[in-house]
């Protein structure tokens, strides 16, 4: 399988990479900035040059992938259209999509009850109509939206699940998301998916 990762120089993206070659699927590595891709050395990785912000840029890279991973976020000072523009590029141009975001955006706001949740969205007030927009980009291709409390870079037990996040109660203590755990979860749901056309949830067990 050929499997395209987008935001592949965070540090989720980086894991999402390692853990796909480590499965034996060819990779491609999208990135503004090809240098700062920080993956091994292998025959069955591309990293190719994208910009969400330069139209077709992303379409072009991700062309005979079988499905689009994206761990695609910004940092401080960057617009949060470029969620958007993401989204909706790879939503347009791939297959398939998983995409990683927030848990209590989007399609789980509520998620984290009213107080957690109000909090949530003053937080995250510049990217907070960015999230939602860019999940339904993602939804309205039929692809899978993951989202997840706070990364951490913490061990986990198990393999973790996802959950439909219609199936999932509020709860005023968001779930912890390790990085590693989000990373093969994602990857699972690309080479099998289960959650086609689905918000969900990423849960983990606390070691």
């Amino acid at each position: 399988m050929k499997i395209a990762v987008l935001g592949s120089t965070g540090q989720t993206g980086r894991l999402v990479i390692a853990r796909a070659l480590e499965r034996g699927h060819d990779v491609i590595a999208l990135a503004r900035r090809p240098e700062r891709v920080d993956a091994p050395a292998a025959d069955n990785l591309w990293v190719v040059r994208a910009d969400v912000t330069h139209p077709g840029s992303v379409t072009a890279a991700v062309e005979g992938a079988d499905v689009v991973v994206s761990a695609l976020g910004i940092v401080k000072g960057q617009d949060p259209a470029i969620l958007v523009q993401g989204a909706q590029q790879i939503a347009s141009a791939a297959p398939r999509v998983v995409f990683l975001t927030s848990l209590g955006t989007g399609a789980t706001e509520g998620a984290l009850g009213a107080f957690n949740g109000a909090l949530l969205k003053r937080i995250l007030r510049h990217e907070w109509d960015a999230k939602r927009d860019a999940g339904r980009a993602v939804r309205a291709a039929g692809g899978t939206t993951v989202h997840a409390g706070p990364l951490t870079n913490k061990p986990h037990q198990g393999d973790g699940r996802l959950m439909r996040a219609a199936d999932f109660g509020p709860r005023l203590i968001p779930p912890m998301a390790p990085r590693a755990g989000i990373a093969a979860l994602l990857v699972a749901e690309a080479e099998e998916p289960r959650f086609t056309d689905s918000d969900t949830i990423a849960l983990f067990e606390s070691r």
